[in-house]
């Protein structure tokens, strides 16, 4: 073999080793295990065909955890979602401290979604969300009832205005019941009725 040929196969050889040698390096860097989330693959003993995986987490951990309930309303259709970060907390305590909340206030909600920065609550609600109002007058005061379902109205606030401040137009509507489906609309009718 010529000199030229051996050196080009020595350099081709080097270039071959040198690769291998960098993609050995970056599987093991990629697949280096992470402390706070190890995914682990388990297969089911009675079906191999069967895959589960399943994530451990490291609950000594502290993370900033974005908290969100989503309340799911069946009878308007519409969906109510409050969301929090809660500074400084393991996934764990969260968790323990939201479910201990939820059964003081005798709420019901599921786990939807879980992670090491955002825990979300969800549940469905058979009623109206909380922005259904019906406005009345009621012996001389003005009542507005939130309106729960077709049966069920809580009073939600009571105004004291006199009634010939009313313009009659108004009056006969209040007598009636002035229903509304957002708080921008109560208080555009508050503010007609003060005015």
């Amino acid at each position: 073999m010529r000199l030229e040929t051996k050196y080009r196969l020595l350099v081709i050889s080097m270039f071959i080793v040198l690769l291998m040698f960098g993609i050995y390096i970056g599987f093991n860097l990629e697949n280096k295990n992470d402390t706070t989330d190890i995914a682990k693959t388990v297969i089911n003993d009675h079906n191999e065909d069967e895959v589960s995986i399943y994530t451990e987490t490291n609950s000594n951990v502290k993370y900033d955890i974005e908290l969100v309930y989503e309340d799911d309303y069946t009878l308007c259709g519409h969906k109510i979602e409050n969301s929090e970060i809660i500074y400084d907390t393991t996934l764990q305590e969260l968790k323990e401290q939201e479910m201990d909340k939820q059964k003081e206030e005798e709420k019901e909600y599921e786990i939807k979604e879980e992670s090491k920065d955002r825990l979300v609550f969800y549940r469905k609600v058979d009623q109206n969300c909380p922005n259904h109002f019906n406005v009345k007058l009621e012996e001389g005061v003005i009542v507005i009832y939130n309106v729960v379902n077709d049966t069920v109205n809580t009073v939600y606030q009571k105004i004291d205005i006199s009634q010939e401040l009313i313009r009659p137009e108004m009056l006969e509507e209040l007598n009636v019941g002035i229903k509304v489906d957002s708080k921008e609309e109560l208080n555009l009718i508050i503010e007609d009725l003060e005015s």
